[in-house]
């Protein structure tokens, strides 16, 4: 899988999770913390986010981080 790939299935989980809990883009920049712009381009899947950044957008949104992105056994 590549990095494209990787982009492309998070800014999907991304999505659907912002739409899940009611949220804006602008409401999870500035719960976490991020950049509106930084927020905007795992939306639109030009960037992939670190580390920290999933775990601090999995913990605003209230969800397990393998709904964001499946780290597979990494993470149980």
């Amino acid at each position: 899988m590549t990095e494209q790939d990787w982009s492309n299935i998070f800014s999907d989980n991304l999505i659907s999770l912002l739409n899940e809990a009611n949220m804006t883009q602008q409401e999870l920049s500035k719960e976490t913390g991020l950049s509106r712009a930084t927020i905007s381009s795992y939306i639109n899947g030009r960037r992939l986010p670190g580390i920290k950044a999933i775990i601090n957008i999995g913990y605003v949104l209230d969800c397990d981080l393998n709904e964001l992105i499946d780290f597979g056994d990494l993470i149980e």
